[in-house]
């Protein structure tokens, strides 16, 4: 409310405000503010005061679809841009899509190629500290 209305509250007096407790001389401060509000909320309001950017939802991607972007995935895990909208044309979807898909599944490689790394350097170090003791 703050934002929109070109005043910004601590903390502290929001807390005292939703516990009602706030003092006189406060709330009078906020009553003209918190009239507006009400009236804007009631209304609609002010479209321009709108506060960051509506996500989009989540995309399901069909199976076909997916076992089409995953055989590409394996020839190619960085397509080029030109390549993800020869794609995203083919396979009638939006390039954002496909390159958000990409991101995400070179990020699942990373995941999975990752405990494996690391069991294989804890052996090795195991190794190396084993091999160091005399006995």
């Amino acid at each position: 409310m703050g934002k929109l209305y070109g005043n910004d509250f601590s903390q502290t007096t929001i807390s005292r405000f939703e516990a009602l407790n706030l003092s006189f001389k406060n709330m009078c401060k906020l009553r003209p503010l918190l009239e507006k509000w009400l009236n804007d909320a009631g209304t609609g309001g002010d479209t321009r005061y709108t506060l960051g950017r509506r996500r989009k939802k989540r995309t399901s991607i069909d199976t076909y679809i997916r076992n089409a972007l995953e055989k590409r995935f394996q020839e190619n895990s960085k397509p080029m841009s030109g390549e993800l909208e020869l794609m995203a044309e083919q396979l009638h979807m939006e390039k954002e899509v496909v390159r958000v898909w990409f991101c995400n599944r070179r990020q699942k490689e990373k995941r999975i190629s990752l405990p494996s790394q690391n069991h294989n350097m804890v052996r090795e170090k195991s190794k190396c500290i084993y091999n160091s003791f005399p006995f």
